[in-house]
């Protein structure tokens, strides 16, 4: 068998164009449980693996039939890994460079680095498929080790295209070289009715995930065939890359419901509630109700998903998760807006979110419901005297000026006092990071 170059290996990125179908497998392991099934075979697969997905604990195709609220997180969100057609490819080859490995063990660091390199790619394309339209960095979450992790990666392929250009200035794209991905014209990402594409997210995002806990168990492997000089590579490739991959689901699922959940039109609701009322209120406000429908529609959506793609637990709690959130965020910024708030007035802000987590926690299966300590606590806050209020300002920095500055309006009635307070506000505002 001849020497393979890093070049004769790369050609395998050109499969990370994601094409989203949903397939439901289970892979045998060789016999000396280090690598996958190498049969490409079609006609060896059986009929029932096929079909659009199976049952990995029953062995049954799916059942027809609409959405049932009686299925538990457990039967609807945790049947098994949810792969792309790539991710297969992926891994028979991944089968096949280990069993190289164990033929051809000189050339063993070799074949290791191509497989990293693979890894590294479709990182890289699923970040750039499904989180880069919609994510705006430390916002969603791309932490500092995944963003320095993707821009390594975007450097190599730039560096790359740049030295083919150079040396092939007539050509697109040189053989065996690697280019930025493109994801197929096929795959709709846009839309609210499919929430822009979440389906297509899940497969690809989960499909990573379940590449990168493949590789986790191979590592044992890996480093007893590679020389002892090598290693620190291979432990570096694991901690900076391998580790980092289930993180990518924190942007790729937080965008989709920052771009699934538009809440503008309560915002403008909450800036016309009276909150100088003069009676105790039995009744909540009517931004409430709106707010909610919202949530029920968004629900019915994720339903309309996980009628395509069952929705892994985690990803139905990034959502979910950063959607209250975002309910939160808006509530107490509607908060802030009061220009007077009477006793009274605060007792309705406090019926009114109570009334929002009740029927809140009929829509989603999250317990307990998240983040709602950011608005108890700027509620909270109004009741305090100047002296604690002016240290509960100092001391909750993970609100906004502007909320900060809302509340102090309403809750100080001392001008000097509020002046210093808002001098402070002022102050450290400036010292934010930006």
């Amino acid at each position: 068998m001849p020497h393979p170059s890093r070049n004769d290996l790369q050609w395998a990125v050109c499969f990370v164009i994601m094409v989203a179908i949903p397939q439901r497998i289970s892979f045998p392991l060789n016999d000396e449980g280090m690598g996958f099934d190498d049969s490409d075979d079609e006609d060896e697969v059986p009929d029932e693996l096929k079909q659009d997905f199976i049952d990995e604990l029953t062995g049954e195709g799916p059942q027809r039939g609409g959405f049932s609220k009686k299925r538990t997180m457990e039967t609807l969100y945790s049947r098994g890994p949810t792969l792309c057609n790539t991710t297969i490819k992926v891994l028979r080859l991944y089968g096949k460079y280990m069993q190289m490995i164990s033929v051809l063990k000189p050339i063993a660091f070799d074949v290791v680095l191509c497989m990293s390199e693979l890894f590294d790619y479709y990182l890289f394309s699923i970040y750039s498929f499904f989180a880069s339209d919609v994510s705006d960095g430390s916002a969603l979450g791309v932490n500092s080790k995944l963003w320095t992790t993707l821009k390594r990666i975007s450097d190599n392929i730039t560096q790359q295209a740049k030295a083919n250009q150079e040396m092939n200035p007539n050509t697109m794209l040189a053989p065996g070289s690697t280019g930025f991905p493109c994801v197929s014209p096929s795959v709709l990402l846009s839309g609210i009715d499919h929430l822009h594409g979440l389906a297509e997210r899940i497969v690809g995002t989960e499909s990573l995930v379940f590449l990168a806990q493949q590789l986790e168990l191979l590592q044992p492997h890996l480093e007893a065939v590679i020389p002892s000089a090598k290693k620190p590579f291979l432990q570096q490739f694991y901690s900076q890359t391998v580790s980092v991959a289930r993180e990518l689901r924190g942007p790729v699922y937080r965008g989709v419901a920052s771009r699934a959940i538009n809440l503008e039109r309560i915002l403008q609701m909450m800036m016309t509630v009276r909150w100088d009322i003069k009676d105790i209120m039995s009744q909540h406000s009517m931004y409430v109700d709106h707010m909610l429908q919202i949530f029920v529609e968004f629900n019915t959506r994720l339903e309309g998903v996980s009628r395509r793609v069952p929705i892994p637990a985690d990803a139905y709690m990034i959502i979910w998760e950063h959607v209250i959130k975002l309910a939160n965020r808006v509530m107490v910024e509607g908060f802030a807006t009061a220009k007077n708030c009477s006793n009274e007035g605060r007792a309705l802000m406090q019926l009114d979110f109570q009334q929002f987590l009740l029927k809140l926690e009929s829509i989603t299966q999250l317990r307990p419901i998240p983040d709602k300590d950011f608005v108890e606590a700027y509620m909270k806050a109004f009741y305090l005297n100047e002296v604690d209020l002016e240290n509960w300002v100092k001391e909750h920095k993970e609100y906004s000026a502007r909320q900060l500055m809302g509340l102090v309006n309403c809750a100080v009635g001392n001008r000097r006092t509020r002046h210093r307070i808002l001098n402070v506000i002022e102050e450290f505002e400036k010292g934010r990071p930006r």
